[in-house]
């Protein structure tokens, strides 16, 4: 409908996985390679992890096809909501390997003298499965034994499992030990950032036969990202809507004021989340707010330097600390560049950053992307200062890196403060 009259040849946000449009940053670069070196080092388990929305099945048939471009056979299991016997009677189809006996015992077999023959003749076998935070204790233990199907020194079958973050809780049962401890690689994607997202956009038009000239302005590739919050299928989301009601208004370049109405649509609109609750009278089960004590206030205010507001300084309202308890993911990255995701929960918040206890060792200033699990919002920060380390861990103060009170409010009528009593973090 749009296209012609945007100069493309075909829709540059359709929100299937065609791995043309896999979009090269360095997160998705660095998990496509390590990804493509566990294979080939017959690592034999390698994992892939991100938030809904992040690109993760994308990445996986852009994987598919570099293997099979290498003459690698493949099986992709997306659905994995199945039993035992129905995983290994799919998984046998896409390989291709007939099997006239149902009996497990024949199937795995026939299996094996298939991996067998590929392995001598020098050729790899991959199996990937999606959405693998759905399988069942018991079909994720029938793959765990899969990879006993090995050489004196090699695996004969390499996979990859691919999930939202809760596969790693779901492996990190007990029962589940033995398949996590023989992960070999883990990967990772995660939001975009505000330029990722610019070039996000600008290089989906160009796949789709754009010729250079301005589709979206600036301020709306802005306002997709401040929407979408790195979030890819979201951008594509907002992005082909505002294309479409921007060809219903004749309108040649995208405007701020269209990817504002399509996200009112979609209920986006951050005016929704900013704006103030209904007061209610004051009850020995509201919430105890505090005032900002030590370095855990966010942005330094006029009283903080001593001086006087001058014309050209911001001054900002005082900050007040909620006590909550709410689940966060947390990615970062080492300073050798290797990435690391931690599990935390908050110990108090406001509208400039947060407290949290981690594990992981960080340093102030160091860049984090943290996301409110209850909300699935991502937000990036940067790390103030560190605590006393505790048996729970470091306590890190965070801030992000602009004023984000939506970050929080999502999930801040579902939460009730810390009491004295209660363990702050897990």
């Amino acid at each position: 409908m749009y296209k012609a009259y945007f100069g493309l040849k075909e829709n540059p946000f359709n929100i299937n996985t065609d791995p043309r449009y896999l979009y090269s940053t360095r997160h998705t670069d660095e998990a496509l390679a390590r990804l493509k070196y566990g294979i080939e080092a017959r690592k034999g388990f390698m994992m892939l992890t991100g938030e809904v929305g992040t690109g993760k099945t994308t990445l996986l048939n852009k994987l598919l096809d570099s293997l099979h471009e290498s003459n690698v056979a493949t099986a992709f299991v997306f659905n994995a909501r199945l039993s035992e016997s129905q995983f290994l009677d799919y998984m046998m189809a896409d390989f291709g390997i007939e099997c006239k006996s149902r009996m497990k015992s024949q199937v795995l077999f026939k299996l094996h003298s298939w991996l067998l023959d590929r392995y001598q003749a020098g050729e790899q076998t991959v199996l990937v499965v999606d959405e693998a935070q759905n399988l069942s204790r018991r079909t994720l233990e029938e793959i765990r034994l899969l990879s006993n199907l090995e050489t004196s020194t090699e695996k004969l079958l390499q996979i990859v499992l691919a999930g939202q973050p809760e596969l790693e809780q779901n492996l990190n049962q007990r029962e589940l030990r033995q398949l996590r401890q023989r992960i070999a690689l883990r990967a990772y994607t995660l939001p975009l950032t505000q330029e990722e997202t610019c070039g996000y956009i600008y290089e989906r038009l160009r796949i789709a036969g754009g010729n250079g000239e301005e589709i979206f302005s600036a301020p709306a590739i802005e306002a997709v990202y401040r929407h979408a919050r790195g979030i890819a299928r979201v951008t594509n989301l907002l992005s082909e809507h505002a294309l479409i009601r921007a060809f219903l208004q004749q309108e040649k370049v995208v405007s701020a004021e269209i990817v504002e109405g399509v996200s009112r649509d979609f209920s986006l609109d951050e005016g929704d989340l900013l704006a103030p609750a209904p007061q209610e009278p004051a009850s020995k089960n509201t919430r105890k707010r505090q005032k900002p004590v030590g370095k855990f206030r966010g942005r330094r205010t006029p009283r903080d330097t001593g001086g006087e507001v001058t014309e050209n300084q911001e001054t900002h309202p005082p900050v007040e600390i909620a006590q909550m308890n709410l689940p966060l993911f947390i990615y970062g990255y080492w300073p050798d560049g290797t990435p690391f995701y931690e599990e935390a929960r908050t110990i108090a918040t406001n509208s400039r950053g947060g407290l949290i206890s981690m594990q992981t060792v960080v340093q102030p200033g160091q860049r984090l992307l943290i996301t409110n699990k209850e909300n699935e919002c991502s937000q990036e920060c940067v790390v103030e200062f560190l605590g006393a380390k505790l048996a729970r861990g470091v306590d890190v103060a965070f801030e992000f890196s602009v004023p984000a009170p939506e970050f929080w409010s999502a999930a801040e009528a579902n939460n009730r403060p810390t009491s004295d009593g209660e363990k702050a973090c897990a």
